[in-house]
């Protein structure tokens, strides 16, 4: 799959449907992430490049829903990083929709050949968390089975279309990512909680598997790089006059617009 067609296909803002997976000759994740690593020529081409990455799949039942035993991840782009009261344009999404997640950004950069072996030693390379949506746009054809649904999500980036970041907190290492709470608001109804335990156990355990997948194929993560951690609620779908909100124990809130 070139590079133009793959381009071609999400700046079309229309339905995946399998037929993708298919043309594309995508049987596995390998074949998966191969496609997904054209999205660097993409983000470069639009969106200012490649600021860090986003895990999926962090919940058991999301797991077992697809058939993994582990995370899968997708980069993010720098021009898509938005921030607290930012107003997004309905018109731009084929299906908006948002998750609620913890972000992180790197202090200091991880080689490609350094060892992280654990969460503390990945907290010690963590110079903030924030509270944040991952902003998605839910473009899969609703009757993909669970397997052609997964490799098309890997394939396209896992349908993420930026993240809307709360206040940065430094001084972040007595908080306990475990208990946070969250919960999120659609027009003041509360549409969804959750809690940072959802995620792995701890939010930072998608993070240590990205680390060490990366190395794998002979990656570090650079310094200010930002990694959204996986969601602690369902996506939540909204529309054109919506006020989204979450509120996170211990981090805050963050509030976006839908117009």
């Amino acid at each position: 799959m070139a590079n133009c067609c793959l381009e071609e296909t999400y700046l079309a803002k229309e339905e995946y449907g399998a037929d993708l997976v298919r043309s594309h000759g995508v049987t596995d994740l390998e074949g998966a992430y191969q496609i997904q690593g054209l999205w660097n020529e993409i983000l470069d081409n639009h969106y200012g490049g490649k600021i860090g990455y986003k895990l999926a799949y962090t919940t058991a039942v999301m797991q077992e829903r697809v058939g993994l035993d582990s995370p899968a991840y997708g980069v993010l782009a720098k021009d898509k990083v938005y921030y607290e009261g930012h107003k997004l344009y309905s018109a731009d999404y084929y299906k908006l929709g948002f998750e609620a997640e913890i972000a992180v950004k790197l202090g200091d950069s991880i080689g490609s050949d350094e060892p992280i072996s654990d969460i503390q030693q990945l907290g010690n390379k963590i110079s903030m968390i924030a509270p944040a949506f991952e902003v998605i746009d839910a473009r899969a054809d609703p009757d993909l089975s669970n397997e052609d649904r997964l490799l098309l999500s890997v394939m396209f980036n896992i349908f993420n279309e930026g993240i809307v970041l709360g206040d940065w907190l430094e001084d972040w290492e007595n908080v306990d990512l475990t208990g946070i709470e969250c919960s999120m608001k659609i027009n003041d109804e509360i549409v969804g909680t959750g809690k940072g335990s959802d995620v792995m156990g701890n939010p930072l355990n998608p993070c240590l598997w990205l680390v060490n997948k990366l190395q794998e194929s002979g990656l570090g993560l650079e310094k200010d790089m930002v990694i959204i951690t996986g969601s602690m609620i369902s996506p939540k779908m909204a529309v054109e006059g919506d006020v989204i909100s979450i509120e996170m124990s211990q981090l805050g809130e963050v509030n976006t617009l839908v117009i």
